[in-house]
């Protein structure tokens, strides 16, 4: 892809992302009349595949997306499981959409669109950065997914929440996370612990994890998360413990003894932190995870098979475009 003769660009605009902000279809319309950039819009979810099937045969090398976390995650998926192209195309995250998570941490760093545009129409990427997504292996519907983060427990309760209260209500990125971390921590802290309240994140679930075929914990945990990422919303970094896997996988147990005392140091301690007793924090190539709950991966939920741990495995690198 370093002769520039051979690069094409290509755009895909999801336009409702972003609780339909316009600026994806902006976007498309300064290049709509390009010769050397394929546009795609999707008006409905459904024709994503044969864009991306025309935009391989059209040769397009560089693949710039205007969504949110979920229309990526959906893109790597169909990249990575059909591979209609024959050698993957690099991505370069336009971040447009409602949650943005995936495009904070590898995302373009150039924010109008007339600078989004001139890129796009020249191809001159000089900031590259590989990383691998995570494979949800075996789904209950038996769709793998590909994608950057991964949750359940806590995490896919309050992301259910986020998406329901505030997203819905045009309240999106950086700041409905803001609030739901904030409404559940002071929810923690100024009233009682109750396991059996369904409506509080702050509750135990039953949480089995391996790592490489190594059990990392059983019984009853807050949250699980797993990731790609080098950091998260709000530039989180709920990581530790070393870098000796793709995926970087976190379990806070529960009862969490101290919100105070842990909460600054888990999101945001250094990589030789010591985190709340019972907790674990590894890098693995390969997961198997049991939990009486969804999963959430890049903000879509789904089940593991009944009766089976959700496998996760390391899956194919891409190289994103940041600018």
């Amino acid at each position: 892809m370093d002769d520039k003769s051979l690069m094409r660009a290509g755009l895909l605009v999801n336009p409702r992302s972003g609780q339909s902000s316009g600026k994806g279809l902006a976007l498309a319309d300064k290049l709509r009349n390009s010769s050397s950039v394929s546009v795609k819009v999707l008006e409905r979810f459904d024709q994503l595949p044969h864009f991306i099937a025309d935009m391989a045969k059209d040769g397009v090398t560089d693949l710039f997306i205007s969504s949110g976390d979920g229309t990526v995650q959906a893109i790597q998926t169909e990249l990575a499981e059909k591979r209609p192209f024959a050698k993957l195309p690099r991505l370069s995250l336009l971040p447009h959409g409602t949650t943005n998570m995936t495009a904070a941490d590898l995302g373009f760093r150039h924010r109008s669109i007339d600078a989004q545009a001139r890129f796009i129409s020249t191809l001159d990427p000089e900031d590259l950065q590989a990383r691998p997504t995570l494979r949800a292996v075996n789904p209950k519907d038996g769709n793998p997914r590909h994608g950057m983060f991964l949750g359940t427990g806590a995490v896919s309760e309050a992301t259910l929440f986020c998406q329901r209260a505030f997203n819905a209500k045009g309240v999106k990125g950086s700041w409905a996370t803001f609030s739901t971390l904030a409404g559940a921590v002071g929810r923690s802290l100024f009233t009682p612990a109750n396991p059996a309240d369904t409506t509080r994140f702050d509750r135990p679930f039953s949480i089995g994890i391996e790592a490489d075929g190594r059990l990392i914990s059983q019984g009853q945990q807050l949250l699980m998360l797993a990731t790609t990422l080098e950091k998260l919303i709000l530039g989180t970094k709920p990581f530790w413990g070393g870098t000796g896997g793709a995926i970087r996988t976190t379990v806070i147990p529960y009862p969490v003894p101290s919100i105070p005392r842990w909460l600054i140091p888990i999101m945001y301690g250094s990589e030789t932190r010591k985190g709340p007793p019972g907790s674990a924090s590894v890098a693995a190539s390969a997961l198997s995870i049991s939990s009486p709950v969804s999963y959430v991966i890049d903000g879509e939920f789904f089940d593991a098979p009944e009766g089976e741990p959700l496998r996760v495995e390391t899956g194919p690198v891409f190289t994103y475009v940041r600018g």
